[in-house]
């Protein structure tokens, strides 16, 4: 699998995961929506490194 394959999975799964952690956040609990959505970074990070190591 290329890289940019890899790149564009990770950062699907940090827009969904994003999606979802702010609508847990504005609709249940403050908590766990900031959980959620700094899990999904966790993702965005691992990406950006990728991105950087070329």
């Amino acid at each position: 699998m290329n890289k940019l394959k890899i790149r564009n999975f990770l950062n699907l799964i940090f827009m969904i995961g994003a999606v979802i952690g702010v609508a847990i956040y504005l609709f249940a609990d403050e908590f766990s929506g900031t959980i959620v959505v700094l899990s999904a970074m966790s993702f965005k990070i691992v990406e950006c490194s990728l991105r950087l190591i070329r």
